[in-house]
């Protein structure tokens, strides 16, 4: 199987002085300034219809698995925000709300931001309680933030030159009635001056990964047309139902940035495995051997590769099912966050663990390692929690609410795992009685994490099969998830902790041997900035460095 990263229009542009550009040498100010620019060159080098956001087309699925992210998570927040959430929220109402359609060109092209103000400081992954309120009076809404908890938590809505708009959520009142939680079009700034009404607090910077501006922001008798509503004022029958269908691309924004694992795991494995090749030692016979040569360095590397291809393949196989016509929103979701679940592990894990074994090289930003985990930690969390959106689905495949697609092969490995932590679940819950008890908090909700990574590996291994994945791969990959549950191997299949060793070693004999043929398969040395990668572009790094020496004296 080969990854077609040929296919992404961003090769030249990663190759342009906008993305060359050493950004850990800036300021803070001038990271984000220079984000914002790559943010808007990715955009336009994708050229995105309104069609490609509502049909979630190919190019929108091939944009989520751009390398070009590792080159700069916080361009990739600014994107995926502003072409996903808040594009795809006004492009569902198009049809009914034409007028809409300038606005939402705009944002595609990105001579707007675009925001998407849905959590507050107060009510994360309980949004359904937020406390924001969009109240009717004469033919108006008024926009308010009534308490500090319910400041918009945290999309970037500083101006920053060109105008800023974003979806606002909020609770409608009509006549002293609750109408629900409806979705409202905001002016937030016109690029320089904030919109009457609309305040924005810049919180401090995350630590680690890309800066950003992200901030609190208040609305405070913000008033707005009756166009702004997006949608119907009608009260709903049902406010919950109703408000998982306004926040549906929410669900797609947890399947896109989990997206964002595969060009992490190709390129930390690509920057890992070129510095191992270039490193070396001096043995104790005085020869010199580069040290990927030790099972050591070998090991975690060709573990994120095959990661890298296995994980490619699950992205192609989960986005056919997402987008199965007619499919229930429930198995999307379910998909969605098995995805996300899955990817978020391997990618933290890999980006980690790679960023260990280059060393002292591996903790500084120019080499990629350390800011690609940082940016990740935030993608785990945005778009949904990796630990609650697994408790959530674990809950309801236990309680047998819905059911997802079933292992194409029942007796591999994987599919064994997933069968037995399922059942093991299943019988607690039954001794427990109801899933609202305090003994499931106890004794289910810590494996609720598990449970779902479990279903993702083995789902990850029919896709790798089904898609031709090489073997060695696969075998490798296969590896790499039965070290993550050793205990259980061998109680439950007598697969002894040596002869899970003995798998992972016969894997990683068998890839080694093709590590450039696969290298190479992903194609990602465009977006390689590292400088550790080579002796040329060490140099070259080195050359640019400030420099402090003692001044010449005059002989």
């Amino acid at each position: 199987m080969t990854i077609q990263v040929h296919a992404h229009p961003t090769r030249a542009l990663a190759q342009s002085e906008l993305f060359q550009a050493r950004s850990e040498e800036l300021s803070k100010e001038e990271q984000i300034a220079l984000s914002y620019s790559r943010a808007k060159a990715i955009a336009r080098a994708y050229d995105f219809s309104p069609q490609d956001v509502t049909s979630m087309s190919e190019k929108f699925w091939l944009f989520h698995t751009d390398p070009i992210w590792s080159m700069d998570g916080a361009a990739g927040t600014l994107c995926t925000i502003q072409l996903n959430t808040c594009a795809g929220t006004i492009a569902k109402y198009l049809p009914q709300q034409p007028y809409l359609r300038e606005t939402l060109l705009k944002i595609l092209r990105f001579e707007y931001s675009g925001q998407f103000c849905l959590t507050e400081v107060g009510h994360g992954l309980n949004a359904l309680h937020l406390e924001t309120t969009a109240t009717l009076e004469n033919d108006e809404f008024v926009l308010n933030t009534p308490s500090e908890g319910a400041a918009k938590y945290m999309p970037p809505t500083k101006p920053m030159g060109d105008p800023c708009v974003a979806i606002v959520f909020a609770s409608t009142i009509v006549n002293g009635e609750n109408h629900g939680i409806k979705p409202f079009l905001v002016p937030i700034n016109d690029g320089v001056n904030m919109h009457p009404g609309v305040v924005c607090k810049v919180l401090p910077h995350r630590g680690g990964s890309r800066p950003l501006n992200h901030s609190l922001t208040y609305f405070n008798n913000v008033r707005l047309p009756m166009s702004a509503l997006l949608g119907s004022l009608e009260k709903p029958k049902d406010q919950r139902a109703s408000f998982l269908g306004l926040i549906s691309r929410v669900a797609v924004g947890t399947i896109a940035i989990g997206s964002l694992g595969v060009p992490a795991l190709q390129v930390a494995s690509y920057i890992a495995a070129r510095y191992s090749m270039r490193r070396t030692i001096t043995d104790s016979k005085g020869l010199i051997k580069p040290i990927i040569s030790f099972q050591t360095q070998k090991g975690p590397i060709l573990t994120a590769l095959a990661q890298s291809f296995v994980m490619k393949a699950f992205h192609e196989a989960a986005i056919r099912v997402f987008k199965e016509k007619n499919q229930d929103f429930n198995v999307q979701h379910a998909i969605a966050t098995i995805l996300k679940v899955v990817m978020m592990q391997h990618g933290q894990a890999a980006n980690l663990g790679l960023g260990d074994r280059c060393g002292a090289q591996g903790l500084f930003e120019a080499n990629q390692l350390s800011v690609m985990f940082c940016d990740m930690r935030g993608t785990a969390i945005a778009e949904g929690d990796t630990l609650a959106l697994s408790i959530r689905l674990a809950s309801e495949l236990l309680l047998r609410r819905y059911k997802i697609p079933a292992a194409a092969d029942p007796k591999s490995l994987l599919a064994l795992h997933e069968d037995g932590l399922f059942k093991e679940l299943s019988g607690l819950l039954k001794n427990i009685g109801h899933h609202r008890a305090s003994d499931f908090d106890r004794l289910v909700l810590p494996d609720c994490l598990p449970f779902v990574q479990a279903i993702g590996h083995r789902m990850a291994y029919d896709a790798a099969v089904s898609a031709g994945v090489d073997s060695c791969l696969i075998d490798m990959y296969v590896a790499s998830c039965v070290k993550l549950d050793t205990s259980w191997y061998v109680e439950k299949l007598g697969i002894s902790r040596l002869r899970q060793r003995e798998m992972e070693a016969t894997a990683i004999d068998r890839v080694f041997p093709r590590i450039e043929e696969f290298l190479s398969q992903m194609g990602v040395e465009p977006y390689v900035l590292a400088p550790i990668v080579s002796d040329e572009r060490w140099d070259a790094y080195v050359s640019r460095l400030p420099a402090y020496a003692p001044p010449l004296l005059d002989c």
